[in-house]
This record gives C-alpha cells, structure tokens and sequence, in this order.
C-alpha cells in the first residue's frame, strides 16, 4: 500500500464534508486524554445507549476514554456522511462488528483504541480492520505465541535475536488481529488457521489461510514509536492518508 503522507494532517472540525475515494483508506489518529470542556462536546454526541455504556467502566480514566473515541468517531464520520455526529445510527452485525446504520451509505470504518490514543480507518466500499497495541515487555511470550500463532509463526519469532522477538510479536499480532477484524467475524477466527509474516521491517503480508477466501487481501504498516499498528484491507494495495483528529471548541 502507498502512504501518502508521512505525518498526520490536523483536521479541526473533523465533521466537514469529506470525501474518501475507490482505492484511499483514511486513517484518523485520535488523542484520548482530552480537556473536560472538549471531553463534553464529544459526549454530547453519543446516544443513550453509548452513554450508559461508557459508566459502566471501571475507572473514570477508562471511561473518559471511551467516551473521547466514541465521540470522535461520531464527528469524523459525521463529515463523510454529510449530517450531525448526533443523527449517526450504528448497528452490528452478527459477531459483533459495527456498522453505519443510519444513513445508509458505502461506508466502511474500523475503530481501536491502545492506551490513550484510538486509530479510526475509513474507506467507502470494501472490508477493513485496523489494529493497535502499544509495545509493552511480554514474560509469557513464548507461551501467547505457542497458544494462539501458526507453528511457522512461533517459530519465526522465536528464532529472532532475543531483542527482537518482542517487535516480531506485536507485528504479528496487529496484522492478524486486523485481518480478523477486517472480516467481521471476530473471535470465530482462530489465531492459528492463517499466516502473516512477522518481521516489523518487511512490508506486511497474508501468507496462507486455512479456508477459502476468494478476495486478494493487502496489509500495510501503521507503526509509530512505542505502537504497532496494521491495516488490513480486503481488495488490491490501496493509497492510505492520515489525519489527526480535533474537535473545535467555540
């Protein structure tokens, strides 16, 4: 895939018309540990059903945090589906990925949130999922790897230099995990019936699955320091721009 911006550009007023054409996945980076007077404009936006769910997290950091990415996730998509971020419908579907009801366009989007930052991809047509984790030291390696990975997989990571197999591990994971994601069938895909390569420094690949999948599908990097991250895109190698969200304060 083409990445055509090395930074990401500042939208303010994300909810201005936007525009995602055939072949372009926008990616929208998003700060979750947001000022109370901009925390409230964003939940002003959520539903009541979005509302009660973001107080039943435990801590109010957690729930602050939900709030800020669903919020923001309103006002982007408000600007692709030309209306309020309050008048948006979501829906999911049978395993449990989201889907804009309401209004009913060509649009597909993939949320995840890592720490205090959220990563939205959009495009219109086509299955994408996104993944994110912030790279944290990992004792119980060897054994996520030997539970959920393909063997090829595990061994990949295992025969890497002791400094780098916790790179190689979270490669791996996002690229699978967005893959899954991209699907929609979630936790009805195990880990270990499809292969990725798991070198952070080569160009993100699906290697082989384990059933039948007609359409090609494209995996692109969308690392930063101290966070992996991979997009998974059903279709050929596709033009990725990136935005940082910000909401604008009167």
């Amino acid at each position: 895939m083409h990445d055509s911006n090395n930074s990401f550009g500042l939208m303010h007023g994300a909810n201005h018309p936007r525009v995602c054409s055939q072949g372009e996945v926008d990616i929208w980076r998003i700060r979750l540990d947001v000022p109370a007077t901009r925390l409230k404009m964003l939940e002003a936006t959520l539903s009541h059903e979005e509302r009660e769910r973001a107080r039943n997290f435990r801590t109010a950091q957690l729930s602050d945090r939900w709030t800020a990415a669903h919020g923001a996730l309103r006002y982007i998509l408000s600007g692709y589906a030309r209306t309020t971020p309050s008048a948006l419908a979501f829906r999911t579907g049978l395993f449990g990925k989201p889907y804009l009801s309401w209004p009913s366009i060509n649009l597909e989007f993939n949320l995840s949130h890592t720490g205090a930052l959220a990563f939205l991809a959009v495009s219109e047509g086509g299955r994408i999922g996104i993944d994110t984790e912030i790279v944290h030291p990992l004792p119980e390696l060897e054994s996520i790897c030997r539970r959920f990975f393909a063997a090829a997989e595990t061994d990949e990571i295992l025969c890497q230099p002791p400094e780098a197999r916790l790179s190689a591990f979270f490669a791996c994971w996002t690229r699978k995990e967005a893959f899954v994601k991209a699907t929609g069938k979630g936790l009805q895909i195990r880990f270990d019936l499809f292969r990725v390569n798991v070198r952070p420094d080569d160009p993100p690949r699906l290697i082989s699955l384990d059933w039948h999948e007609s359409a090609t599908w494209s995996l692109a990097d969308l690392s930063e320091p101290g966070i992996a991250g991979a997009l998974a895109v059903n279709g050929p190698p596709t033009e990725i721009r990136r935005f940082e969200f910000a909401v604008e304060v009167p």
